[in-house]
């Protein structure tokens, strides 16, 4: 893949200034999902947490991909809350993960996590398995400057209609890779270029909480003679939110991604290459 097929920057904020851009993030947003897990606060009151996950399949069967610390979140409730089974969310429908029987792999050092599920429960969630544009895997990286892709649900956005019913907020939008590293892609969020979740509704507003997006995925936007996208990396931070002036920079608002090429085509993760990234 050449710098000449990978969208510049300009080309990315034309796009997202006419309507192309909200149908195309309309895509890249069904391949995502809420990762959550209830919990119960009182005897007749219930609320959650969540990550979000992706589903992606190489050549080798469909898998999800999410943050490993999403993962963590929810062992550390059910040990210390009265929290329920992790379940993945859409299109009116849950389907609950048995971690001990789907479980692909988890590396905290990398901060992601993959497990199996099937195509029939993706359908069922109104969701789309990522496939990409690459040739072969692992995907070329991005380069900088060039357009990107994104989405996730942050928790803050969630809503309990019922004790029984929870509705997810997605954040998605476009931008471009400020910096890629041997282990991150970077991109700087600009609001114009966000997109919110539905018509009439607005965006993340200034020191918006965008835990949740952990898990969700970074595309790389490609332009030949058609335009499509493959895997940049794997959310695990978005932009710092932390109360303490010292830790948090006004204005300075990077959502980190995981570069795709830890991910092995039938979900492991690549430790070797991590390794020898370690100094």
């Amino acid at each position: 893949m050449s710098i000449s097929e990978q969208l510049t920057a300009d080309e990315a904020k034309a796009i997202m200034s006419g309507g192309l851009g909200d149908y195309e993030l309309e895509r890249v947003a069904g391949y995502c999902a809420p990762l959550y897990w209830a919990v119960r606060d009182a005897p007749r009151s219930v609320s959650s947490h969540n990550g979000t996950a992706f589903f992606l399949n190489v050549g080798e069967g469909v898998f999800a991909v999410t943050a490993c610390h999403v993962i963590d979140g929810w062992m550390a409730s059910r040990s210390s809350e009265d929290a329920g089974p992790l379940r993945l969310g859409g299109d009116g429908q849950s389907v609950a993960i048995d971690l001990d029987r789907d479980a692909i792999a988890m590396d905290r050092e990398i901060d992601i996590a993959t497990f199996r599920v099937g195509e029939r429960d993706v359908k069922a969630l109104g969701k789309e398995v990522l496939t990409g544009h690459q040739k072969a895997w692992p995907p070329a990286p991005p380069e900088e400057r060039c357009g990107i892709y994104y989405a996730g649900y942050p928790g803050i956005g969630t809503r309990h209609p019922s004790p029984r019913e929870a509705v997810f907020g997605i954040v998605r939008g476009s931008g471009i890779d400020s910096e890629v590293l041997e282990r991150d892609v970077c991109t700087q969020l600009e609001r114009e270029y966000l997109m919110p979740a539905k018509v009439g509704e607005g965006v993340p507003p200034e020191n918006f909480d965008f835990r949740g997006m952990s898990g969700g995925l970074m595309l790389t936007v490609i332009q030949n003679r058609l335009r499509s996208w493959s895997l940049a990396g794997v959310i695990y931070q978005g932009p710092n939110t932390s109360a303490d002036e010292g830790q948090a920079i006004a204005g300075l608002e990077v959502i980190r991604a995981r570069r795709a090429h830890f991910i092995l085509p039938d979900g492991r993760l690549d430790v070797a290459r991590w390794k020898s990234l370690t100094p």
